[in-house]
């Protein structure tokens, strides 16, 4: 799905039209191939995409294959026009589903799992240096539905507002997919 574009503000819409019930709002539901496709028109953009790219593959090498990543920030602004710079990372919370070899072994979660979510994906200034994400996870956890619920609109709240100004804007959400990832990586060339 195309995301739409930027409004007169330099921000994606919060929704599209006129009627604020609409079903067409954020987050936008997009694949890699579509942000890449939308907001990869710089040199600069591209980059970052090929980080981001690169950060899922992280997440992937450890079997996550099922979760969907929230991408805000300035990313997802006309920040070239409203701050006449380019993006300087990509904002991402991660909600993933733990994989069977964690959900199945308790152990394996304690001496695999757990090391590898918290110096890997979930390990925000090492992200930010080797990939250009500013990274926020949570394990989506069926037995704790309102603890995930809470945590997943506290995300909401904060990416679908600009944390300067509060104005109310939107956001993409992208599902992990490794194979559209790999696309993706070949339509922008690869680093």
């Amino acid at each position: 799905m195309a995301l739409p574009e930027f409004d007169q503000r330099g921000l994606l819409p919060a929704f599209v039209g006129n009627d604020a019930t609409t079903h067409d709002r954020s987050p936008y539901f997009c694949t890699m191939s579509d942000l890449c496709a939308s907001l990869g028109t710089t040199d600069r953009r591209r980059q970052l995409l090929k980080s981001l790219i690169s950060y899922r593959a992280l997440i992937g090498s450890d079997d996550y294959v099922n979760g969907v990543q929230f991408i805000d920030g300035s990313f997802v602004e006309n920040v070239e026009m409203i701050e006449e710079r380019p993006p300087n990372d990509i904002d991402v919370f991660s909600m993933l589903v733990p994989p069977a070899k964690y959900q199945n072994s308790s152990a394996n979660w304690t001496t695999q799992g757990l090391p590898f979510w918290q110096s890997e994906i979930a390990d925000n200034a090492r992200n930010k240096a080797r990939f250009s994400v500013d990274c926020y996870a949570l394990m989506l956890d069926v037995q704790s539905p309102s603890a995930f619920l809470r945590q997943a609109l506290y995300w909401y709240g904060l990416f679908s507002h600009k944390r300067k100004t509060y104005e109310w804007k939107g956001f993409v959400a992208v599902p992990l997919n490794a194979t559209n990832d790999q696309f993706a990586l070949a339509t922008i060339g690869r680093p």
